[in-house]
């Protein structure tokens, strides 16, 4: 009987062993198709399987690490090293990415040097391990950075467990994003390499999407429609200059396939078959991410030989009705590593790209930027954008939208919500390379009126850059107005227009602004009529919009104005609904004996005593959108207010009121406790939104702004 009990127990041990052995085949089998969640759930299914073999502790660890759990992969990486007698040596290699991926640098350098310790002098990853130690270095010495940027994941309405990358905004319309993503539901299902269906171990093609933006937030992810998408992948390149034309890749792998491009034709007028961009450029020959400027210079990243090793940036124009050879853009800006992904600034000098050499990345590719110096005719030295624009994933796709502002890019960070993830970029000032000459056709001209959007004097940094007072100012007596002359604009309803003796005031402002070059004119708006808050902020900033628009007709720059409308409260206007008030910066150098509309509001202001009339003032910013806010932090928060300039297509969303910066940084974290994304504190110096540089020169008079400029 003993015999028989021993036998049961051996057969009964057999057949675990079988179904444990079982287990972890389908585990690595999953595992070597990259389905880390299928594998990590075959491998829960049977605990004791990852309780007593090692390598399956060890697949458990990582398929944790390629989820994005890190903390659960650093207990079991921890617990294979104090428990087994030869752990294997990746398991410090995992622990130093693990903690490169948490930005502890430091830590990630050290194990990654155990790492070294315990392989083999022939492993083939040495080298490699190696550039992630200098990455780690070089994360060490930027963390401490300070940089003017915010950066928030476009969250899970847009964002899967899955790959979400190459995102390109409208050219047309601000607030809608188009990407390509690789997930569930795509056209053709799961498929294998051989493109057979395969529920099981297939892997999804990429689509393209597009998606909006909803208040504060993008969501409405909508396919792209069954002509473009398709069984194989399909990846968004870019679109041509007045977006007409969209320029994408088809193919069943990254070398084979084609670009092709789409016309958005109505779909009764489509054919199954889609035009072929003649180019230069090839995906055969390792070509990809081409940016197109103005549909005559295209800049792109290629593996084509040639080159300086792995991926390069090559440029090539559109002249005499063809491209010409493509040229390497030299080896300041390409290394041995990979560059990819280029965007050019609309200064047509100014280039964005990623790089994974280990000399300029802390991570894996990070985003760089380099300026074309046309006296030297090279490339200056690529600079690191630094964190949080940059981490220890992939940051990849970089794109400044118009507003100058706001950018976007794609990241394999390990905080998102699966491989790669979209993500959005708030600079606080604006970047001054996003500038751009504006032709303005007013309604009556029969020509195009050009006026020039250079960058306002406000924003020059005089500590490095001097301004020289006109000769005629020095020579000739400026004519002297009398103070105060403006006063405000009264208009009754939202559908009434300027009227005339309206017309009369703007062209005598008109001709103040063209007489004395360099003068900043702030619009400050009012909306009383019976609207929401959110409402009435933006039909407050439309009808400064429409004088704005008369002044430019008169000739006026448009990046000399800037235009408000804040919260009237319970206030009444004794003019009708709307108010529209006027008043003036005047530039470094000015003579300052000449008699303006000075730096106070006009005559009788509409609401006298209103915070936002203040001298110095800081404001705490949330959200910059094409249109209005319909988010519940306006309503929550006192202080309400919308800017916009005329030359940029954003409206920027404000809130609070403060005459000190720590009252406003206070203000700004407890914006952030309830539950806003992101926030950060702008000055206002005389009306006119100031960045860094325009505070400094004020600090003497408002000493308050060291706080700030710090």
């Amino acid at each position: 009987m003993r015999i028989f009990f021993l036998i049961l127990i051996a057969s009964a041990a057999l057949s675990a062993a079988q179904g444990q052995s079982t287990k972890k085949q389908e585990a690595k089998e999953f595992f070597a198709h990259q389905h880390y969640s299928d594998a990590l759930s075959v491998l829960n299914s049977e605990p004791g399987l990852v309780k007593t073999d090692q390598e399956a502790k060890f697949l458990f660890a990582i398929c944790h690490y390629q989820l994005n759990h890190l903390n659960e992969a650093e207990a079991a990486l921890q617990g294979l090293i104090r428990s087994e007698k030869a752990p294997y040596p990746e398991c410090w290699l995992y622990l130093g990415k693990i903690y490169h991926a948490m930005h502890q640098f430091s830590k990630a350098a050290d194990y990654y040097k155990d790492y070294l310790r315990q392989a083999k002098p022939t492993q083939f990853s040495r080298q490699m391990v190696w550039d992630d130690i200098r990455r780690c270095a070089n994360g060490m010495e930027w963390q401490y950075l300070q940089t003017e940027v915010v950066v928030e994941n476009m969250g899970r309405a847009v964002n899967t467990e899955y790959d979400e990358f190459a995102p390109i905004v409208s050219p047309n319309f601000s607030n809608k994003l188009y990407f390509s993503s690789i997930r569930p539901g795509n056209i053709g299902g799961s498929r294998n390499k051989a493109g057979q269906a395969d529920s099981r171990l297939g892997r999804y093609s990429s689509d393209l999407f597009s998606c909006e933006a909803q208040g504060s937030s993008w969501g409405q992810v909508k396919a792209m429609h069954y002509l473009l998408n398709s069984p194989q992948n399909e990846v968004l390149l870019d679109f041509n200059a007045d977006g007409s034309v969209l320029y994408y890749f088809k193919g069943n792998s990254p070398e084979e396939g084609q670009i092709f491009v789409d016309t958005f034709r109505k779909m009764e007028e489509r054919t199954l078959s889609t035009n072929p961009f003649l180019g230069p450029i090839s995906p055969r020959i390792g070509d990809g991410t081409p940016f197109f400027v103005n549909d005559t210079l295209l800049y792109f990243s290629s593996r084509r030989p040639g080159g300086f090793g792995g991926l390069d940036l090559y440029s090539t124009t559109f002249s005499k009705g063809k491209w010409t050879a493509p040229q390497n853009l030299g080896p300041v800006v390409n290394t041995p590593y990979d560059e990819t992904t280029p965007f050019l600034a609309r200064d047509g000098r100014t280039l964005y790209f990623s790089s994974n050499h280990p000399g300029r990345s802390m991570g894996g590719l990070d985003v760089l930027k380099s300026v074309f110096n046309k006296l030297a005719g090279r490339w200056t030295e690529p600079e690191n954008l630094g964190m949080p624009v940059n981490s220890a994933g992939d940051d990849a796709y970089f794109r400044v939208g118009k507003d100058g502002f706001t950018a976007y890019f794609a990241s394999s960070r390990k905080d998102g919500y699966g491989q790669r993830d979209l993500y959005l970029a708030y600079f606080n000032n604006f970047l001054p390379e996003m500038e751009l000459p504006a032709t303005y056709q007013p309604l009556y001209a029969e020509k195009p009126q050009i006026v020039e959007e250079s960058i306002p004097k406000a924003r020059k940094d005089l500590a490095t850059e001097p301004e020289t007072p006109k000769q005629e100012a020095a020579t000739n007596p400026v004519p002297e107005l009398p103070a105060n002359a403006f006063t405000p604009i009264y208009v009754r309803s939202e559908m009434e227009g300027l009227s005339e003796s309206n017309k009369i005031q703007l062209e005598r402002i008109a001709a103040v602004m063209k007489e004395f070059s360099g003068l900043q004119l702030v619009i400050t708006a009012f909306c009383t009529e019976k609207f929401s808050l959110p409402a009435r902020l933006f039909k407050g900033i439309k009808k400064a919009e429409q004088a704005a628009d008369y002044l430019m007709e008169q000739g006026v720059a448009g990046n000399s104005i800037f235009m408000r409308c804040g919260d009237a409260g319970k206030a009444t206007l004794k003019g009708g609904n709307y108010s529209l008030e006027f008043s003036f910066l005047k530039p470094d150098g000015f003579p300052q004996d000449t008699a303006l509309p000075d730096l106070e509001m006009g005559l009788s202001p509409a609401i006298a005593g209103h915070e936002i009339q203040r001298n110095l003032l800081y404001k705490v910013q949330i959200s910059s959108l094409s249109g209005q806010y319909n988010g519940q932090m306006i309503e929550k928060f006192p202080g309400a207010m919308v800017e916009k300039n005329p030359n940029l297509a954003y409206y920027r969303y404000t809130l609070g009121a403060f005459s000190n910066y720590n009252e406003a940084e206070a203000f700004r974290k407890e914006v952030l406790k309830a539950g806003q994304k992101s926030a950060f504190v702008v000055p206002y110096i005389y009306g006119v939104r100031a960045d860094r540089p325009m505070a400094r020169k004020f600090v003497l008079r408002f000493p308050d702004l060291q706080h700030y400029t710090n």
